[in-house]
């Protein structure tokens, strides 16, 4: 892959508003707070078409929540956020256009439609406000002539979101070929406890993160404290989205979840405190994290 240049300005003059670019783009990103979107009527690219990430935390639960959406006129739809009390739980945003309008609302509308997606694809470490009506289907909305240019936008918006830290896509869309060490094995597992000690759940590496393979099985019986984990909200977040499915005294996964942290992944598996860097081993006994440090 190319080396990747993002260009980031500091607009005092909008009040530390901040501006990414990419060079060879012909996309721009505009980063801020609550507190800057009074102020983006004044720019002039905002007006144009595009798509926007709302992002925050639910004040009940404190997990990290995301919305997304798309508008023919960014600033505009912004301030309705702004005044709508049902998204007081966004804290930032971040708001995708062209520098010259050439990103029309078509475009904008396949990008919504594919970052959403893309965010139910990284239910591990993304929670996603949108409901159910929200715009998933992509199919019949851009010509096969301007699906590449598109689908490139895409990418060079994950470049900004991922190298940024603004979210967590830890799986991005693209396939990716494994790493692997002499003897050709990528493939991490972990063995459940207690009852399931028969039972293994499996984990990969991937560009942004680590994937917790479908067709792993996940322990149903809980640690007394693992309640006041984080992994508790997520494990229950999976279940409640048909990804963990109960098969009788256990569950398994029915597709790839993605983890920022291996230890989140084991801990959702172990339904226990883990250190996931030692849990997670080859087939010939290396750990994860002995593996990572010989890379």
């Amino acid at each position: 892959m190319d080396n990747e240049c993002i260009t980031l300005l500091i607009m005092n003059h909008y009040n530390g508003l901040k501006k990414a670019t990419l060079d060879n783009w012909d996309g721009v990103a505009y980063i801020g707070e609550r507190k800057h979107i009074p102020t983006l009527q004044k720019i002039e690219q905002l007006s144009y078409p595009g798509i926007y990430f709302l992002i925050g935390s639910y004040k009940e639960t404190n997990e990290k929540v995301l919305y997304v959406g798309k508008s023919n006129n960014l600033a505009n739809r912004l301030q309705t956020h702004n005044s709508d009390h049902n998204k007081d739980w966004f804290e930032s945003f971040v708001a995708f256009t062209s520098k010259n309008g050439d990103l029309n609302s078509s475009h904008a509308e396949y990008l919504e439609a594919d970052f959403i997606e893309l965010a139910q694809k990284n239910a591990g470490s993304i929670t996603l406000d949108n409901s159910c009506g929200s715009n998933v289907k992509k199919d019949g909305k851009l010509t096969n002539m301007y699906m590449p240019r598109v689908e490139g936008y895409k990418k060079k918006a994950l470049v900004i979101i991922n190298n940024l830290n603004l979210l967590e896509f830890m799986n991005t869309g693209e396939e990716k070929t494994p790493k692997q060490i002499p003897n050709g094995d990528i493939v991490f597992t972990m063995n459940l406890k207690r009852n399931n000690k028969d039972k293994t759940a499996s984990l990969e590496i991937t560009e942004n993160g680590y994937k917790l393979v479908k067709g792993s099985y996940v322990a149903k019986d809980e640690a007394p404290y693992f309640s006041g984990m984080s992994a508790y909200k997520k494990r229950n977040e999976l279940i409640d989205k048909g990804l963990l499915q109960d098969i009788g005294d256990i569950y398994i996964t029915t597709e790839d979840i993605y983890f920022k942290s291996p230890s989140g992944a084991s801990d959702v598996v172990a339904g226990s405190s883990t250190n996931g860097r030692t849990e997670w081993k080859l087939e010939n006994g290396t750990t994860l994290d002995a593996y990572e440090q010989r890379q």
